[in-house]
């Protein structure tokens, strides 16, 4: 009789696992990476410092993204609290903006941008998802670390730091940023 028991609580053990499988708990077959990402924030790139969360908060001004298409991938980002991002936007009001660029030191993407921005810089130790403002007129996607001094121009959303590495560490030789 205890066999049967024993028999019954592993079946059910065995059902509850497979059951919880896909469930919030690891990528299924018909899911997409960043689907499963959505389930391990700490896989993800942060997305704003305290400040800038605090300051979102206290104002209740509902934020705007904009977009950086590059090869088959759209990232979403969020612009930083400066007056180049600020420029930026502006610049993407009058429709999308395709900006050329390269691979630099294998942790970053840059390209000269069509204007100079202004430049608030400070010495910043970068990380994957960053996107920064480097002597005025460059935009530089960080899909690694760099300590110099930059601007922020705000912070690519939601996806891992491996994720972006294989996105932005390849050879595509363009990103469009649109809102």
């Amino acid at each position: 009789m205890r066999a049967r028991h024993y028999g019954a609580a592993l079946a059910l053990a065995v059902l509850l696992i497979l059951g919880g499988c896909g469930r919030n708990g690891g990528i299924t077959p018909t899911e997409t990476p960043s689907a499963a990402r959505e389930n391990t924030p700490e896989s993800a790139v942060p997305a704003r410092t305290e400040e800038e969360e605090t300051a979102t908060a206290e104002t209740g001004e509902e934020e705007t993204m904009f977009y950086i298409h590059i090869g088959d991938t759209t990232l979403t980002a969020a612009p930083a609290d400066t007056e180049a991002a600020d420029a930026l936007m502006e610049l993407l009001e009058d429709g999308p903006l395709t900006v050329r660029v390269e691979n630099y030191g294998g942790f970053e993407k840059v390209g000269e941008l069509p204007q100079a921005l202004a430049r608030q810089d400070t010495r910043i130790t970068t990380r994957p998802g960053d996107i920064m403002l480097y002597q005025g007129d460059s935009i530089v996607l960080f899909y690694g670390s760099n300590t110099w001094s930059y601007t922020r121009l705000g912070t690519i959303l939601d996806v891992s730091g491996s994720d972006l590495a294989a996105v932005l560490g390849g050879a595509e030789t363009q990103i469009i940023l649109s809102k």
